[in-house]
């Protein structure tokens, strides 16, 4: 079984570079699924559930980490981060 999907960079809108991420599918980026950053320059592989990382360099929130489909994952806010569309 081959996946497709693209791996992508992440930027806050401050420029900061965030995370690299699988991206499998088509549209927006809506939610992160924590197994598939090959990056992360945030450090949300150790936070618990409901908690809200923020940018590194403003300080801006990024979203909530929750879990989907039994995985833990960073549901994004939409507007903190650089539009990413595939």
């Amino acid at each position: 079984m081959s996946r497709t999907g693209k791996i992508i960079d992440i930027d806050c809108q401050c420029g900061c570079k965030l995370f690299r991420y699988y991206k499998a599918g088509k549209g927006r980026l809506i939610k992160l699924l924590i197994s598939r950053l090959s990056e992360d320059r945030v450090g949300l592989a150790g936070l618990e559930t409901h908690s809200k990382p923020v940018c590194p360099a403003c300080g801006s929130e990024l979203g909530i980490i929750m879990m989907i489909h039994g995985e833990p994952a960073l549901k994004l806010n939409q507007g903190t981060i650089r539009g990413v569309r595939i």
